[in-house]
């Protein structure tokens, strides 16, 4: 017998001609969302943070993976 659960995911950049180089504001978009869906820190999988390389600097993007309690409707939905 195996077991499973399900997880989801979003991901998250600053526009890339408007800040796309600034980590903190990224970050606090990032802590925006998580409070905007409303999610639990314990249901919290994983937060990936990587770079891109551009012309003007790193472009970062945040990836963040959770796994929502089966009971609940899916929350990144409108």
């Amino acid at each position: 017998m195996s077991e499973s659960w399900t997880s989801r995911r979003f991901s998250l950049t600053n526009p890339r001609d408007d800040g796309s180089t600034d980590l903190p504001r990224l970050l606090r978009r990032m802590a925006d969302e998580i409070e905007r869906l409303d999610l639990d820190p314990i249901d919290i999988l994983d937060l990936t943070i990587a770079q891109e390389i551009t012309e003007d600097g790193p472009w970062w993007s945040a990836s963040l993976y959770w796994s929502p309690d089966a009971d609940e409707p899916d929350a990144s939905q409108p």
